[in-house]
């Protein structure tokens, strides 16, 4: 079974039987991929084009020439070509659901394409993706001694566990997501999501396979709150995003529906070059400007298979994913609706994709049938949504292109 149609397959297991709820669910259950005509926002570098016939190392850069700041440049200033560029923009774009696409290599943006209502500045959200950010936010605690590493045993942070037959789940296999814990969409519409979390039973034997469990993933704020001392939000935004350069202020961190429990499964609203700082730091091997914010042991077990395509927290996205042979292996996060951050280390190279989202910052951030991130209507697959499900770009192909340009 092919990994898409495997999540398709998991995600729309045990719904709830209103017709709502069934249908709000059609949408939560695709984890996969505006306009590229006309009236696009759409801009490749800063500086103007150029023929050159620089044939610079794509793949090893030193600590002088290699960027942290996210400045605008053109292909050309990098060895690159302006077309090869557009290409992964345009066919990025065949999705007319998309809102925003940013490239960054080595450390420099050098493409970005935006619909018509938005801009660098609009806020997406991450759906899904946000299960990489607080893997990492696990990451760095173990860093830091707060967790003693992956192997330790998650009911000595989750005492509810303790004498029950999810006593011996270790951290790693909530990471790789073979805890044994396989329910993926009740948990949305749980009041308290982290005691649902908790208390959700474990039908399969841990660590025997791959099962993709939003539990699983929610089980990092009571982890992270019990081991750190401060909840999830709190410290993914002193031990992670602000040493990144994100401005913490602007962004939007959903709680779940009692409005007490920060979401570590889903829910950070921000703009696509926050999202690519992120990026650029698992591909940088977790060191950001000289300072080693995540440690590279930790980041390369992130994105190392513990399954045929995961590893902790990140989709690899290898010949298992695909079902065929691939022209490079990326990982990525992936969210609902078309969310995406693609990192490719070998080649210092970031990819953001954001769908159009509907979301006012002034209806606050705390989860509810009326107040949720709203991507489905861009998508149309909305709760009575009279049209059809728009399609993404095809991923193979889009793997296609950025290998050209490396």
């Amino acid at each position: 079974m092919k990994p898409n149609t495997l999540i398709a397959t998991v995600m729309t297991r045990d719904y709830p039987t209103l017709l709502f709820r069934l249908l709000l669910a059609l949408c939560l259950t695709n984890c996969g991929g505006g306009s590229g005509a006309g009236g696009d926002a759409s801009t490749v570098g800063a500086v103007p084009s150029s023929t050159t016939t620089t044939n610079q190392s794509q793949t090893t850069l030193t600590e002088s020439t290699r960027s942290w700041t996210l400045d605008r440049t053109s292909p050309e200033t990098i060895g690159l070509e302006t077309s090869q560029v557009n290409a992964v923009l345009s066919h990025i774009f065949t999705d007319p659901a998309v809102q925003s696409v940013m490239l960054v290599k080595d450390g420099y943006i050098i493409g970005e394409r935006f619909s018509e209502t938005s801009s660098a500045e609009s806020l997406g959200t991450s759906w899904s993706v946000a299960k990489s950010f607080y893997g990492a936010a696990i990451g760095i605690a173990i860093d830091q001694g707060w967790i003693q590493g992956p192997e330790q045993k998650a009911s000595e942070f989750l005492t509810e566990w303790q004498d029950t037959n999810k006593a011996d789940i270790t951290i790693g296999q909530l990471l790789s997501m073979q805890s044994g814990i396989t329910d993926t969409v009740n948990l949305y519409w749980a009041e308290d999501q982290t005691t649902f979390a908790i208390n959700y039973p474990k039908t399969q034997e841990a660590g025997s396979r791959f099962f993709y469990s939003n539990p699983t993933s929610q089980l990092f704020e009571p982890i992270l709150r019990r081991a750190t001392g401060l909840d999830a939000h709190a410290f993914l935004r002193q031990n992670l995003l602000t040493p990144i350069g994100i401005e913490t202020e602007s962004i939007g961190m959903w709680l779940d529906r009692t409005g007490n429990h920060p979401l570590t499964y889903m829910g950070l609203d921000m703009p696509p070059e926050a999202f690519a700082r992120f990026g650029l730091l698992m591909a940088r091997g977790g060191l950001w400007a000289g300072r080693q914010i995540l440690s590279a042991a930790f980041v390369s077990e992130s994105l190392t298979t513990k399954s045929p395509f995961y590893g902790y927290q990140w989709w690899i996205l290898n010949q298992s994913y695909f079902g065929q042979p691939v022209p490079a292996t990326l990982a990525a996060a992936l969210g609902l609706d078309g969310q995406k951050i693609y990192v490719w280390p070998e080649a210092d190279l970031v990819l953001v994709v954001l769908t159009d989202y509907a979301h006012s910052a002034n209806q606050g951030y705390v989860l509810s049938d009326l107040n949720f991130p709203n991507t489905c209507g861009a998508r149309g697959s909305c709760p009575g949504s009279t049209t059809d499900e728009v399609p993404s770009f095809n991923e193979f192909e889009l793997i296609r292109l950025l290998n050209e340009l490396h």
